[in-house]
């Protein structure tokens, strides 16, 4: 009867090693490095730069097409129901996206941003958050500057994508 036992739970140990293999390797682990790597890539034209909803789609099509598992609108959970413009790997990376167009000369929109940047690195993402500013050359300015200054020193990744 023992041998039959231990025969039993042989099998199942193997059989659980394999399940737990299996699902590893369809877990993918994002890394912020990456992410910053492919948004480099992207292109995003003047005739696209219109609203943060039409670059957000962009932004998220170009991310699932070479990372997988990116979802715009992404609540982070809690009480508030805030949401975060992009996310991947269910909360291992975010991403909060701003149009450059919208930040000048708009005092309560920067601070809404430095707001959602507090809140979505302490609540979900940690040194996993990504600022990401969409606009033109002309848009990064000082005001742009000052916003990358605060937010790297809160240990938040920034980059500003230069729309062609």
């Amino acid at each position: 009867m023992s041998d039959a036992l231990d025969s039993f739970f042989k099998g199942a140990g193997s059989a659980t090693r394999a399940f737990l293999d299996g699902i590893k390797k369809n877990i993918i682990d994002i890394q912020v490095p990456d992410v910053l790597s492919k948004i480099k890539e992207l292109e995003i034209k003047k005739t696209q730069y219109t609203t943060e909803k039409k670059v957000e789609d962009i932004i998220v099509k170009h991310l699932n097409d070479r990372i997988g598992r990116a979802h715009p609108q992404y609540n982070i959970g809690g009480y508030l129901g805030l949401k975060v413009d992009i996310d991947l790997g269910d909360g291992q990376v975010g991403i909060e996206l701003k149009l450059a167009k919208e930040l000048k000369d708009n005092a309560s929109n920067i601070e809404r941003l430095f707001g959602q940047v507090i809140y979505y690195s302490k609540r979900r993402y940690k040194d996993k958050l990504i600022v990401l500013i969409v606009g033109t050359e002309n848009e990064n300015n000082q005001v742009i500057k000052e916003i990358e200054k605060f937010v790297t020193e809160l240990n938040v990744y920034f980059h500003y994508l230069t729309i062609k």
